[in-house]
């Protein structure tokens, strides 16, 4: 936070490193404006424009991680102005489907190879695994960008919540365990997201990656639940390892975490746990 001369470096040379990039960009953005945080973000877009120019990349790989910077700003400079995660994260995902709604325009012909491509892998797979036609998933433009839709806003959340973390480090030691630990959706809202999500699943399978986007949220929710639980009941770090562990190989467990976010924001769990545990101490 020296200046922009230092952030713009991060974010030129982050851009090997994951998250590094988008979290720079996000903790300018929130420290400064939206202004600076675009300055930042064109310069992070270098590597991936020079890669464009000399032919080293298509315009699909070059246009996925600049809507991802863009995006960040947007849902920074959201969280600066409002101070509330919530629609914050209802904001990163309206941004990502418009953003690859441009993406899916502009590079249509990279879009429909990639499309082939995954057709074609999830064709062999399902032979593999003895899948019939009928029963095996089809990919197609909807799937694939809708996929790239939460591929996009997961990067936004994730470079956020680390930027966030950054500017309590240095400015409020502490605040971003306490802000992240208090976040619960507001029940209209929790409700409103989870009909849609109960909806959704009639959809054809190819809507999946969208009812998933739509769903963070109350994923992100009830990840802060876990978290805000883990504290008062003083458990062990090792707790949030295992719900980390099953949220990226067990499938249901984004289903359960979901839930959590629902039912907190109409019983307000954490509250009642601080409670039990209070009468118990």
């Amino acid at each position: 936070m020296r200046g922009r001369a230092q952030a713009c470096g991060v974010a030129v040379f982050g851009s090997l490193l994951p998250l590094i990039s988008p979290a720079a960009i996000g903790l300018v953005t929130l420290r400064k404006d939206s202004s600076e945080g675009l300055i930042v973000a064109l310069w992070a877009l270098l590597p991936w424009l020079a890669l464009y120019l000399t032919g080293g990349m298509s315009p699909l790989l070059t246009l996925a991680p600049s809507a991802a910077l863009v995006v960040i700003v947007v849902a920074a400079n959201v969280l600066r102005t409002t101070a509330s995660w919530q629609w914050t994260l209802i904001g990163v995902g309206l941004c990502s489907a418009v953003a690859v709604s441009i993406v899916g325009f502009v590079a249509s012909a990279d879009i429909d190879q990639v499309v082939a491509e995954v057709a074609e892998l999830v064709a062999q797979i399902s032979a593999q695994a003895g899948v019939s036609e009928e029963l095996s998933l089809v990919p197609d433009r909807t799937f694939v960008l809708g996929l790239l839709a939460w591929m996009i806003a997961l990067t936004v959340v994730c470079g956020l919540l680390v930027a966030r973390w950054w500017q309590a480090l240095l400015f409020n030691p502490g605040g971003f365990r306490e802000e992240f630990h208090a976040f619960r959706l507001e029940q209209r809202v929790a409700v409103i997201l989870f009909a849609i999500v109960v909806a959704g699943v009639a959809l054809p399978r190819e809507y999946t990656p969208w009812i998933e986007l739509l769903s963070l949220p109350l994923l992100i929710a009830g990840v802060a639940l876990v978290h805000s639980s883990v504290k008062v009941m003083g458990w062990g770090g090792h707790w949030l390892g295992l719900m980390y562990f099953g949220l990226f190989f067990i499938g249901p467990t984004g289903t359960v975490l979901i839930g959590l976010g629902l039912v907190d924001s109409i019983l307000n769990l954490r509250s009642r746990l601080a409670a039990f545990k209070n009468r118990n101490s």
